[in-house]
């Protein structure tokens, strides 16, 4: 072959190595600008930080990932874990979750023109983060210690797992795998009627501090009921099973619970949720408020009123928990005192239980529909998706951060 001959076919081959190249590159554009609109894990989001912000291995949380995080709920681009001051702000006066919505909007509004229907779980404005492999929706920003002088105010991120179908081949309890829905049990699954269960147990059926739920499912440990109006002594013990995909936010050898904040410091959990008034039903329902001096007015008698009754209160303590139907809400008329859409309330599995027992029996509790715009209520044998919650501490992962 000669020089020139050569020389051209070599010029044949770069040319085409190039264009591949090009190719190459347009398609990893595509793939990243799809990322950005938010199609990821089945639904769309508004914004969805693709990172873990929490480091598994090393520990530590991803200063670049959660000043991510404090510029899109605040839509403030100089709110940084280096400049806190935005959020303590935005938290003092507590943000909620249609807050957050509009401050990214404000910054970064979605085009017209974008296509959010992805599944049953799409919408134009929802804001996702991962956090120990999981994806959550920020729900709320307040402070924990509120009203109490001397005490610290650190700012809290409230975050609602954002689907249960994540949940899928996941071990809980004592070995237990979730399926595609993220299905679990209020209770053990011991039966339950109408006719027998008795709000004049000990241990009323559906009270959510001493539940299978809270002990055994969400990995908190302690002690729960086995059977139908069981009394305290009867009640069973549960140890916290580091093989749960709850256990990095429940289990202090994982690292992430000094970075949790329990209900026992967050006061609108400890006090001041009441059903009856904001959602016009006639009375107040049992497991909303942890404090144990709730007043008997509002509820269907004071048997209803679980501040009576031992391990109301235990779940203060936890990490994680089920949310009430005051938090999540469950119509565009009343989206809670987290002031959720409707697309935060979607589910792309089955209706997601909440801890709110029904005002007017002992074996019955809420959930919120998987389309998004109503509550249910069922017998804690029910089969229903899981979608508990945890308070993230801004304050505490920006100070790791300063080290």
């Amino acid at each position: 072959m000669r020089g020139g001959e050569i020389f051209d076919k070599l010029k044949y081959t770069g040319f085409v190595c190039l264009f591949l190249f090009v190719i190459a590159c347009t398609m990893t554009n595509i793939v990243l600008a799809a990322l950005s609109t938010g199609i990821e894990g089945g639904f769309s989001v508004i914004y969805d930080i693709p990172q873990d912000l929490w480091d598994r291995v090393s520990q530590v949380f991803d200063k670049s990932n959660v000043n991510k995080l404090l510029w899109s709920i605040s839509g403030d681009s100089t709110a940084t874990v280096d400049n806190m001051a935005p959020i303590e702000a935005l938290a003092a006066s507590r943000m909620t979750s249609a807050d957050m919505i509009a401050n990214y909007n404000k910054v970064n509004p979605a085009s017209a023109d974008d296509d959010y229907s992805v599944s049953a779980k799409s919408y134009d404005a929802e804001i996702i983060v991962e956090l120990g492999g999981l994806k959550w929706t920020p729900v709320y920003l307040s402070t924990t210690n509120e009203g109490l002088d001397g005490e610290p105010h650190d700012v809290i991120l409230t975050l609602w797992l954002a689907d249960s179908t994540q949940l899928s081949g996941e071990t809980f309890a004592d070995g237990r795998t979730f399926d595609e829905n993220g299905f679990c049990t209020f209770n053990s699954g011991f039966a339950v009627d109408y006719s027998t269960s008795l709000i004049s147990a000990e241990v009323p059926d559906n009270l959510y501090g001493a539940s299978y739920m809270r002990a055994a499912v969400l990995n908190n440990g302690g002690k729960y009921s086995n059977k139908s109006n069981s009394t305290i002594e009867e009640l069973v013990d549960f140890k916290q099973n580091n093989n749960s995909v709850f256990a990095k936010f429940t289990m202090q050898d994982f690292g992430l619970t000094q970075y949790l904040v329990t209900p026992e410091h967050v006061l609108w959990q400890k006090e001041g949720q009441s059903t009856a008034p904001i959602y016009g039903m006639s009375y107040n329902c049992q497991n909303e408020n942890w404090s144990n001096e709730v007043p008997d007015d509002g509820f269907y008698s004071p048997e209803y009123n679980y501040a009576h009754r031992k391990y109301n209160d235990v779940w203060k303590d936890d990490y994680l928990w089920l949310p009430s139907l005051s938090e999540t809400g469950s119509r565009d008329n009343f989206n809670g005192i987290w002031e959720t859409s409707q697309n935060q309330r979607k589910n792309d599995g089955e209706d997601s239980w909440l801890r709110t027992g029904r005002f007017d029996t002992p074996h019955r509790v809420y959930s919120v529909r998987s389309d998004g715009i109503d509550w249910l209520y069922g017998n804690v044998t029910a089969h229903w998706s899981l979608r508990p919650a945890l308070h993230l501490n801004l304050t505490a992962v920006a100070n790791s951060l300063h080290k």
